[in-house]
């Protein structure tokens, strides 16, 4: 079970925009499609930067990652799919 930790939140969204964006951006987020932007759009507006050696999910710390996997849960990301 992740713990609450901002900046794994932020990369993990991150990340899952990288692995599994569509048109440059997470369809099946809510939010983006609200606003009709990318979550990178909205994590640039928040000043988040990612770490300098961040380059996606395997850059995610252990809380990260479980982070990734519960949103690829709720947004019905299928496992085993080959990700961009």
């Amino acid at each position: 079970m992740p713990y609450f930790d901002r900046f794994d939140i932020c990369e993990a969204y991150l990340a899952l925009e990288w692995d599994w964006h569509n048109g440059g951006w997470l369809q099946e987020r809510p939010s983006n499609k609200r606003r009709m932007e990318s979550t990178d759009v909205q994590l640039h507006r928040m000043r988040f930067k990612a770490g300098a050696g961040f380059n996606g999910y395997d850059s995610l710390s252990e809380n990260g990652r479980e982070i990734y996997h519960q949103l690829e849960k709720r947004y019905g990301l299928t496992e085993g799919v080959v990700k961009r």
